[in-house]
């Protein structure tokens, strides 16, 4: 029997996550949720059913069985996360992986990931929970994305790459084997990562070279 599901936040990276979802065809998505939004607004085909301080009612009332927190922003992201186990703590998150993924042996996934089309896991790497990887990304044999991590779209990795939790990789970058990212750290767009790359830093370039620190929750999208 398929899983009731509800989606908390109504941007743009909800679509994406509607799109995997309705691909995998393993859960009914009841609706949204999103406290900028008015309950009975449609986004997507799917009416956004309240806002997150009503999680309790709400789940009483649609027969929730869990759902996926979809915010690009990995901050943010957590965030919310935070504030869902607040209210419910035995609430459970879903994983939305693309029916396009290739998923190899040994490989550890978290709760609340999404994957998208085109994505590559290899052999005993692990992803915590709440990350994100995005179309066409890869991620090597025996690496490591810490919580609330994400890769953005056409990122490579070599084999034992760790990605510290809150920590994100954009557009295009290249990471060399052995590679760390420290924690809340974003790597720009097109990046060649040769070495290790502290917490709380921006760092891009070829190669990628520290540019300047950062604060929790800065914003880093736009």
């Amino acid at each position: 029997m398929k899983k009731n599901v509800v989606l908390f936040g109504a941007g743009s990276h909800a679509h994406v996550v509607i799109d995997i979802i309705e691909k995998q065809d393993i859960c009914n998505i009841i609706g949204l949720i999103d406290s900028k939004r008015n309950p009975g607004e449609v986004f997507d085909d799917y009416m956004i059913i309240g806002k997150q301080e009503n999680l309790v009612s709400l789940s009483k009332e649609y027969s929730i069985d869990g759902g996926i927190v979809c915010i690009g922003d990995n901050y943010w992201r957590g965030f919310v996360v935070e504030f869902i186990l607040n209210l419910v703590p035995e609430f459970k998150f879903f994983n939305a992986i693309h029916p396009d993924c290739v998923i190899g042996k040994g490989v550890k996934i978290g709760q609340g990931n999404v994957f998208m089309p085109g994505v590559i896991i290899n052999p005993y790497a692990s992803v915590g929970n709440h990350c994100i990887i995005n179309t066409n990304s890869s991620l090597e044999h025996f690496c490591v994305m810490e919580d609330y991590s994400s890769l953005s779209a056409g990122v490579t990795t070599g084999g034992y790459v760790e990605i510290g939790a809150y920590s994100a990789v954009a557009l295009g970058v290249t990471l060399f084997d052995r590679i760390k990212i420290g924690k809340h750290t974003v790597i720009g767009s097109g990046a060649l990562v040769t070495r290790d790359v502290e917490d709380y830093v921006l760092a891009y370039g070829i190669p990628a070279k520290t540019v300047r620190s950062r604060n929790r929750g800065d914003k880093y999208l736009k």
